[in-house]
């Protein structure tokens, strides 16, 4: 089992139908239209106590995670301040550019040229390894952690940071509960439309 951090799938009733209608009673009900997917949820509010900076990297989190049928994330405070934590201790190591060891969270990383970033730009370039992952038994793979991270359904906060170093920037992001979690891909990481 590889370690955590580097999206749970219940498909709906069975389709049914209805009890056969009794003799004389009328034009009989329109059939129920054929199950579909759910539809995607809609973004939460944008959160006031989320950090102006960090709110378009939280809103393109959840707009992904709607694509795979995964919840909206709430934004941690707790979680903003280890991501903000480890990105300045990275700072400190002269740019050093790595995981957090022992960390107890998910956790995605990316750096840029800084000022070329934004959070839209991070979380499209995690999110875009999503052509990469092999649906539906992808399982762990180097090259497509981050997008897992992004829309593990079981993951339900988010809280993030970035720190700029000799014309770099850092962007750290913390996940609870955190995925990329052995078995449990299939019920955690859905192709769009939720199949």
């Amino acid at each position: 089992q590889q370690p955590p951090g580097q999206g749970a799938y219940q498909s709906g009733p069975p389709g049914g139908g209805a009890d056969p209608a009794p003799i004389n009673a009328g034009p009989a009900p329109a059939p129920a239209p054929a199950p579909t997917a759910p539809a995607p949820r809609p973004l939460p509010p944008k959160g006031s106590n989320i950090p102006t900076a960090m709110q378009t990297l939280f809103d393109a989190h959840n707009a992904h995670r709607a694509r795979h049928c995964a919840a909206p994330l709430a934004w941690s405070p707790k979680l903003a301040q280890a991501a903000q934590s480890w990105a300045d201790a990275l700072k400190a190591q002269g740019c050093k550019f790595g995981h957090k060891p022992r960390n107890p969270f998910g956790e995605n990383l990316a750096a840029g040229t800084s000022g070329t970033l934004d959070g839209q730009a991070v979380a499209d370039m995690w999110y875009d390894e999503v052509k990469l992952y092999k649906f539906p038994d992808g399982g762990f793979s180097m090259q497509t952690g981050h997008f897992t991270q992004v829309v593990w359904r079981q993951t339900t906060q988010i809280g993030c940071g970035v720190a700029t170093c000799n014309g770099m920037d850092i962007f750290v992001c913390e996940y609870d509960p955190a995925g990329n979690v052995g078995t449990m891909y299939r019920q955690n990481v859905l192709p769009t439309g939720c199949r």
